[in-house]
């Protein structure tokens, strides 16, 4: 059995450049594949409000579509010169042959999932301490 990575800077893919405000994912687009920040940093857009910003090499992202089978969730824009890897591959191929690698995207995911929670619950009691 060979020795798997769980480093998304070893897949297999195809690495791309884009400038300063060039868009590497647009909101609605069908999911292909996944993409890695190799250099740079990129904005989070969702229906033209900023959400999140993505500067650490080695980070994820359109995973999301990927794994679920939808449509992008948000626009990605360079937010300075980027280099990314593009990484064309099913759900079964990134479960079957990258499974450490799975594992750690789940785990990204579900921690932006309770960040996001907090987030949802800290405003809503802010709403409510309004009224």
């Amino acid at each position: 059995m060979s020795h798997q990575s769980s480093s998304p800077l070893d897949l297999p893919g195809t690495k791309k450049y884009f400038n300063i405000g060039e868009t590497i994912i647009r909101e609605g687009e069908t999911s292909e594949g996944l993409f890695v920040l190799l250099q740079g940093k990129v904005g989070v857009f969702k229906r033209d409000l900023s959400i999140a910003e993505i500067k650490q090499r080695g980070t994820v992202f359109g995973e999301l579509g990927l794994i679920l089978g939808i449509p992008r969730t948000a626009t990605i824009q360079a937010l300075e010169p980027t280099f990314v890897l593009f990484v064309k591959l099913s759900l079964e191929e990134l479960v079957t042959k990258h499974p450490l690698l799975t594992k750690k995207i789940l785990r990204g995911l579900a921690d932006r999932l309770s960040t996001t929670t907090e987030m949802w619950w800290s405003a809503s009691e802010e709403l409510s301490d309004l009224s």
